[in-house]
């Protein structure tokens, strides 16, 4: 049963094997695809809470022929891709603590959103919004953010973001309302409490980085810039000021950022399972590079699972 006020929690994100076009995870190799390692590590740890900040179904697509890591891999969006991916893996650490679950990209509506809204998500089933049909998808492809309380005054809220574009929303876009919506009632919510730790899947507040597969240069580029532009259309700092931590997945590594500007502290925590981003991030970024429009970097860290551990 869930503590009233838990005090070791462990995060993880982005832990399925990723099976998607010609991008092929070696899923049967522990080495290549560790989640199972470190589900059982982490339900070592004994923790009190396991915070998940989203994407859990990537095997979207068949084993490319002749690929021997992942041979005989289910895939598609039945329960046998959803406990390949993420019910079996996961079983040491499902039985060891009670679970917060965000929704991430790869469970939306046109993706895995009817297993999530039938295996993950706290509420209870509603037809209409379960990505059965697509006419329904802009219901399915949202939900109300709600908090979890921690005790002490502190507390938990979990926000959707499945359904965000990395591309921006313009005025037009039906998603920056909704999303603006969903940014008023995180501050609704967070008014309750003394300490607030935000949870959805993508960052706002982090940096990722591409290289360009000729010249090698490193670019980095930063949040995600719907949510930008539709929290940013309520408040000028994207969060409220009484939301001191957002924790995130999406990027496929660790990181921390942390702000001389009334930012919240980021975390990212999106290496548990899933092939790893291997671009490194720099110790900080180049001067006046910022993950968000007036947010000032003081510290950050990074890395991969070799590193952090």
């Amino acid at each position: 049963m869930p503590k009233a006020a838990p005090e070791r929690i462990v995060v993880i994100g982005d832990t399925g094997c990723r099976l998607k076009g010609r991008e092929a995870q070696d899923c049967n190799d522990p080495r290549a695809y560790p989640f199972a390692r470190v589900a059982a590590s982490a339900a070592a740890f004994e923790p009190d809470l396991v915070v998940h900040v989203g994407d859990y179904h990537y095997r979207e697509d068949p084993c490319p022929a002749g690929r021997a890591g992942c041979a005989g891999s289910p895939y598609g969006y039945g329960f046998d891709a959803w406990a390949a991916d993420f019910f079996t893996p996961a079983g040491k650490l499902l039985a060891a603590a009670p679970w917060v679950l965000a929704r991430g990209n790869h469970e939306s509506c046109a993706r895995a959103g009817q297993g999530w809204w039938r295996y993950l998500d706290p509420r209870p089933f509603e037809t209409g919004r379960d990505c059965d049909l697509p006419a329904n998808d802009a219901l399915g492809d949202h939900s109300d953010p709600y908090a979890v309380p921690l005790g002490a005054g502190a507390q938990l809220i979990v926000f959707d973001s499945a359904n965000t574009s990395y591309k921006g929303l313009p005025p037009s876009d039906p998603r920056r309302a909704r999303y603006a919506d969903t940014a008023r009632k995180v501050a609704q919510l967070a008014g309750a409490a003394r300490y607030n730790i935000a949870v959805d899947h993508h960052p706002l507040f982090a940096f990722g980085a591409n290289r360009d597969p000729k010249s090698g240069a490193v670019t980095l580029f930063g949040g995600d810039r719907g949510l930008l532009d539709a929290f940013g259309d309520v408040e000028p700092g994207y969060l409220p000021e009484s939301v001191q931590m957002l924790l995130s997945g999406h990027v496929h590594l660790w990181e921390q950022v942390s702000f001389a500007s009334r930012h919240p502290t980021q975390f990212v925590s999106g290496f548990s399972g899933t092939a790893e981003d291997i671009v490194p991030l720099p110790a900080m970024p180049p001067p006046g590079q910022s993950p968000a429009p007036g947010a000032v970097v003081a510290h950050m860290s990074s890395g991969s699972t070799a590193s952090a551990t």
